[in-house]
């Protein structure tokens, strides 16, 4: 991607400042240039006269053309790529029953990190009899990279991956039928944490990963248990643990759902605060879930699922609409799936149970239904993707004996595969970029049920048209943005709803039509006259050279630089409305220099977005290298 040259605006010259000097290119590879000191001011202090008043207009942006992806419909063709069916060690343990994980976990181009431009891995347990075998495999061909076995592992849990200890690279974590074991990327035991019986389920539990009050240290979820980042237990709740009583497995989640900046754990009865006390309990059943906004009012709703009824509940558990899932008996009915399967702008609910996949309309009212075979269970989940472009999302399914994918509006099969079988828990296939070729690939697990099928499968298309997905799906409980691309942890991370209102979901450009934003922003004056009052005045510009508007709010923050890094001394995180092809009007930024004794402004940096770290960034957008901007020249000192 490339920065358009901005039009900027015609400065009338004037004695007590100077013209901008060409922009520093090299502001660093670290992100955002400042510490996040806590003191940093606001711009509201009032400068003294010495420093005039001055107003740059908004101006016209000329568009940058890599920010309209022009709409490439691709076919729909399914081919298995690869099967990985035996391994070296503990060769009898071939049975997979949970939903694939895809993270990166070696360093495949050899640039000395492991990250997203690394080729994927997949991550499973396998069994045969008693206890579960942690597998790692390459996403490129199914090769092994390693393999765990004697750790006493549940044969059909669930594993989730990300970055909890901050070196960088993901950690697994994994279930035993009382405890979590966590695991370096190297298949190394990391932690096990202490007995949590009587928080987790035992069986097909799903564990997940986030940063609950955003202090950089990710907690751990099962069940109804809250660990900390080295496997302490911090807290347990005391409703519900996110699964269905005497049935099987446990599916949690996180999501901050009154947007206090903190995330409650989510099950199906109540949600949690980090110290296990809730937030709401509204006494009805306990369920797998879901987090989305079906009614665009910006507020989150959770969807339950349980004992063959979906229902979805405000984010305080007032119930709104409950509806009968068709072919679940009692007990039975899997974890729920949100997107817009019709394309009317609305989420919809995809729930499997032992003889249906039925999707239900935004109101509760069944969309469609399509016969499959699931007796075994009833409690698989299903995941979605836009895998032509076309803007309709594709459901898929895997039953006992087939691998399902439905055309989102009507349920028309689009893919009726019997390479496949599995007795069934909760798992369903994850949907990823996992050989790094630029398109998506469905990876399902398989166990010798009903057609002999064992192991990892891998689906993609036989002409290489489908749309790129991520190269990472890292737990059961997905929702795009609960884990950055390279692994680590987002510790207030973009509220699902707000920007893909999805979940199970790898769909990254619902709604956007092709056209992405780009922010910018520049220093456009600097006024040095009131440094001898402890004043510096700057004024910056705001612009968006992308095609999609930003309608949300984003943050602005100035640094002050030095050798070696830089120092937040001010913040503004009130800008809306952010046009498409407009720099926007000069906005005034006053910093008390009192408030920073002792600190030298050699430069100064402005970011808007998180800058340059597209880990910080709460707008997607086609360039997420332009949204810093240096003035080039030392200030208040001489």
């Amino acid at each position: 991607m490339r920065l358009l040259p901005l039009l900027l605006p015609l400065v009338v010259g004037c004695s007590d400042y100077s013209f901008k000097p060409a922009p520093d290119p090299n502001l660093g590879d670290t992100g955002s240039p400042g510490d996040g000191g806590t003191d940093a001011g606001d711009g509201g202090s009032t400068p003294s006269d010495t420093c005039a008043e001055r107003s740059h207009p908004e101006e016209a942006l000329e568009l940058n053309p890599d920010c309209y992806v022009e709409a490439s419909v691709g076919t729909f063709n399914p081919v298995l790529k690869w099967r990985k069916t035996t391994w070296t060690a503990d060769p009898s343990s071939t049975n997979v029953m949970m939903a694939p994980i895809v993270v990166s976990l070696n360093d495949d181009n050899g640039d000395g990190l492991i990250n997203q431009d690394d080729v994927p891995d997949i991550v499973v347990i396998t069994y045969s009899s008693s206890y579960g075998t942690l597998r790692a495999m390459s996403g490129a061909d199914g090769s092994e990279l390693w393999n765990v076995v004697g750790q006493q592992l549940q044969l059909t849990g669930a594993v989730a991956a990300g970055d909890i200890d901050g070196d960088g690279i993901v950690e697994i974590i994994a279930p035993t039928s009382n405890q979590l074991k966590a695991f370096e990327h190297d298949g190394t035991l990391k932690w096990t944490s202490s007995s949590l019986s009587g928080h987790m389920y035992g069986t097909s539990d799903a564990p997940a990963i986030a940063d609950l009050d955003g202090d950089g240290s990710p907690e751990v979820l099962v069940g109804k248990a809250i660990l900390r980042a080295d496997g302490s237990t911090r807290a347990t709740g005391n409703q519900g643990m996110a699964g269905v009583t005497g049935n099987v497995g446990t599916v949690v989640t996180a999501a901050d759902l009154d947007g206090d900046g903190t995330q409650e754990v989510v099950v199906g009865n109540a949600a949690y605060r980090p110290d296990g006390t809730s937030v709401f309990a509204n006494g009805q059943q306990d369920g797998y879930v879901a987090v989305a906004d079906f009614d665009l009012d910006g507020q989150a709703e959770i969807v339950v699922v349980n004992s063959g009824v979906v229902r979805v509940q405000t984010n305080t558990g007032a119930v709104l609409w409950t509806a009968t899932v068709s072919g679940a008996s009692s007990g039975y009915g899997g974890p729920p799936t949100v997107a817009d399967f019709d394309g009317d702008g609305y989420p919809e609910v995809g729930v499997a149970a032992r003889s249906n996949y039925t999707v239900f309309d935004t109101d509760g009212r069944k969309l469609w239904e399509r016969t499959t075979q699931d007796a075994s269970s009833g409690n698989t989940g299903s995941a979605v993707f836009d895998f032509e472009g076309d803007g309709v999302a594709e459901a898929v399914y895997a039953d006992e004996t087939k691998l399902w994918v439905f055309d989102g509006p009507d349920g028309r099969v689009k893919l009726e595969s019997t390479e496949h079988s599995n007795a069934t828990w909760t798992e369903y296939p994850t949907i990823a970029d996992v050989d790094a070729d630029g398109h998506a690939e469905i990876v399902v697990a398989n166990t010798n049920y009903s057609t002999g099928h064992t192991g990892v499968y891998v689906f993609g298309d036989r002409d290489d048209s489908w749309r790129s997905g991520r190269k990472i799906w890292n737990q059961h409980a997905y929702s795009i943005t609960n884990i950055n691309d390279d692994g680590t942890i987002p510790a207030r991370p973009d509220r699902n709803w707000l920007s893909y209102n999805n979940f199970r979901s790898g769909d990254m450009a619902a709604g956007q039509g092709g056209e992405y934003a780009d922010l910018v922003v520049q220093i456009t004056d600097v006024c040095t006259k009131d440094c001898d009052d402890d004043l510096l005045v700057v004024w910056v510009q705001v612009g968006n050279q992308g095609y999609l508007p930003v309608d949300g709010t984003v943050e602005l923050v100035l640094f002050a630089m030095k050798e070696g890094g830089g120092r937040e001394v001010l913040h503004r995180s009130d800008l809306t409305g952010l046009d498409s092809g407009l720099l926007g009007e000069s906005i005034q930024l006053v910093v008390d220099l009192t408030d920073f004794p002792g600190v030298v402004f050699e430069d100064l940096t402005a970011t808007i977005d998180g800058g340059n770290n597209s880990r910080a960034s709460t707008v997607e957008e086609c360039d997420e290298t332009n949204n810093e901007d240096s003035w080039g020249e030392n200030l208040c000192w001489e």
